[in-house]
């Protein structure tokens, strides 16, 4: 099977996902597994337990090789990614990239986003590549956030860093809200390919952010307003290059910067199940329940009068963002239900019973590996093909018939992937992020329990989550070829 191209994109936008089924990013062509699913859905399953097993018998210490990282500030790498000339080199370097590709959207080619620079950059280089950057090196955003460049900027030719207090109460929330808007236009939004109104929405987040910059100041924003450093400081939490006390870069292994932290907000638990929740409900749109649930809410639109009033594309855009509301909802309840079955197991006569939240607290950190493993095993596909495109737009980033470099011709080679490695891949990436959720579940329940057998048995519940999450995501991302 052929990916519908710019599948993320438009994918929604087009809608054809409602009424047929489509192709997943991840598959190319058809490709029939040389063992029947439930096997490969049985044998992850079975990984995770085993990795939950060898933890309980074998792991005795609370984590101190796991989170030991290696100091780099001596080393020539460590030199370098401190430089504070490199930095201010990246960061106006981002600012004028930035410019420039929003100027693409508003001034070049509105007939074929295939040919303007803007939606190719936006949602494969940066949202795909950038993050698998970030999840898989290290968090390099705050040295090219764009609009952090802006406001820090301002602030110093004014002389003067506003005061204004936040809310006390104001967590992360303002971040969560404009991330489930940045996943509604990824996954919702009919425009989101066109590159004028696609530039329009990047504005308007930009006015927002240095508006409130303006307001509270840049670092305070940035700490909770500002959706993609919370996003990318995340990913880059698992990442093996990170930032340890004072500053230092250090070398570490994979998931342990997630360990960093403690106990997060409630705020910051729903942000970062929204983040998990947004990536799998994009291949949860590619599924036969989804097509079936989809046609009787449509049903239901037109016996409403929906249809009459907003039109099929209203009325599907409708049905998508209740689905994408819902998600996040429904994936916190069973966490929840989860966290308070792990505080009724860690009950004590004196002590009592830890509330539900504060156990969500504690192992919320731990999804972030489930969701970069998501997302590799989802948008690889779409790097490798759709991203060879930047190559030709580079030539001619606005569409006009400029072949600065010689490359406007080129088209995407398709064939770089197949799907047999893409399934592999997937396979590998799934179980692999969640055995990392699993160790990380470990070393948190040790950390927080005196009594080894107790930490071993509250794992449980979470070790359910895991093993069923699993053989779900690896259910959804096998839908496109096996139906």
């Amino acid at each position: 099977m052929r990916p519908k191209a710019f599948a993320p994109i438009i994918a929604v936008g087009l809608l054809p996902i409602a009424s047929s089924p489509a192709a997943a990013h991840a598959f190319l062509r058809r490709y029939d597994l040389p063992l029947p699913l439930w096997h490969y859905l049985i044998g992850a399953g079975f990984v995770i337990a085993l990795t939950f097993v060898f933890l309980a018998i074998f792991r005795a210490e609370r984590s101190a090789g796991f989170t030991r990282g290696i100091d780099l500030s001596h080393t020539a790498l460590g030199r370098f990614l401190i430089r504070s000339s490199l930095r201010r080199g990246l960061a106006w370097g981002s600012v004028s990239l930035f410019f420039f590709v929003v100027a693409a959207g508003v001034f070049g080619t509105q007939e074929d986003p295939f040919k303007n620079i803007l939606p190719v950059f936006i949602w494969v280089i940066w949202w795909v590549g950038f993050a698998f950057l970030c999840a898989l090196a290290g968090n390099v955003w705050p040295a090219v956030n764009p609009w952090a460049a802006v406001g820090r900027g301002a602030e110093a030719a004014i002389g003067r860093v506003s005061t204004r207090p936040l809310p006390a109460a104001i967590g992360v929330w303002p971040a969560t809200i404009l991330f489930f808007g940045f996943a509604w236009a990824e996954l919702v939004w009919p425009d989101n390919a066109q590159p004028g109104k696609l530039a329009g929405a990047i504005l308007v987040y930009s006015a927002i952010t240095w508006s409130a910059m303006a307001l509270y100041g840049t670092e305070r924003w940035l700490g909770c307003g500002e959706t993609f450093s919370l996003l990318f400081e995340w990913l880059g939490r698992f990442a093996p290059l990170g930032v340890g006390p004072g500053g230092r870069a250090v070398l570490r292994h994979y998931g342990a910067g997630l360990l960093d932290e403690g106990k997060v907000s409630s705020s910051m638990i729903v942000f970062i199940v929204t983040v998990l929740v947004t990536v799998s409900f994009d291949g949860f749109l590619h599924t036969p329940p989804w097509s079936q649930l989809f046609s009787a809410a449509f049903s239901a639109s037109y016996d409403l009068g929906l249809i009459d009033l907003l039109g099929n594309v209203g009325a599907r855009t409708l049905i998508v963002t209740a689905g994408l509301m819902a998600a996040p909802l429904l994936f916190l309840a069973v966490f929840l239900a989860v966290c308070a079955t792990t505080a009724a197991l860690l009950a004590e006569p004196r002590r009592g019973r830890p509330r539900a939240m504060a156990i969500a607290g504690l192992y919320a950190p731990t999804l972030i590996p489930i969701a970069i493993a998501y997302h590799l095993a989802h948008y690889l596909s779409l790097l490798l093909i759709e991203g060879q495109r930047v190559v030709a737009l580079v030539s001619d980033p606005f569409g006009i018939g400029w072949n600065l470099f010689g490359t406007a011709a080129l088209v995407p080679d398709i064939a770089v992937v197949d799907a047999r490695f893409l399934w592999l891949f997937s396979v590998a990436a799934v179980v692999a992020g969640h055995a990392i959720s699993v160790i990380l579940c470990h070393i948190i329940a040790l950390r927080n329990c005196d009594d080894r057998k107790q930490a071993i048995v509250s794992q449980l519940p979470m070790l359910a989550l895991m093993i069923g999450y699993t053989m779900l995501s690896l259910w959804v991302l096998a839908q496109p070829i096996v139906d």
